[in-house]
């Protein structure tokens, strides 16, 4: 079997295991999002003590929890970039968002390297899987997989325009 074929199937798996049933996630839209205390960086630290990333990222300076305590709207990637190359390509994409909504709209990454509790708490199984918190708590979308930036954009600026 070629590589280009061997490549091909290991994509449409990868897709059809993301949109299986029994990958989905427990938490889905519509649900309360988990107050979880996920690692965020500590004094001192970097993004390495939470992080597998082999690049820096600026997505770990918050707990789901204190977000939740605040009432303000999140995006919350689950992924482990150590192993899933679709993780490090969505990672890549929520930190523009980041970028561009600032203080107005919290962006984080929960990796799942070390059996992470957290993604136990919100019943993730497999990986990349992005959700979309609004100022209330309650999951507005959940996107499996890579996500185009304007999809995501799209329910942010909803969720503000809401909010006022």
């Amino acid at each position: 079997m070629s590589l280009i074929r061997v490549a091909a199937a290991l994509l449409a798996f990868t897709l059809t295991a993301c949109s299986d049933e029994s990958f989905k996630p427990e938490t889905g839209e519509g649900d309360i999002a988990p107050a979880s205390h996920n690692r965020a960086i500590g004094t001192g630290e970097t993004w390495r003590a939470v992080c597998s990333m082999d690049t820096a990222d600026d997505l770990h300076h918050w707990t789901i929890a204190h977000l939740r305590e605040q009432g303000k709207p999140f995006l919350v990637v689950f992924g482990t970039p150590q192993h899933c190359t679709m993780c490090v390509d969505q990672l890549i994409r929520v930190a523009t968002l980041q970028e561009k909504y600032g203080d107005r709209f919290a962006v984080l990454h929960v990796d799942g390297y070390k059996d992470n509790p957290v993604w136990v708490e919100w019943g993730i199984k497999g990986e990349p899987w992005t959700f979309i918190v609004d100022g209330q708590g309650v999951v507005r979308k959940v996107f499996p997989g890579p996500t185009d930036v304007a999809l995501m954009e799209h329910v942010i600026d909803t969720i503000l325009e809401e909010a006022g």
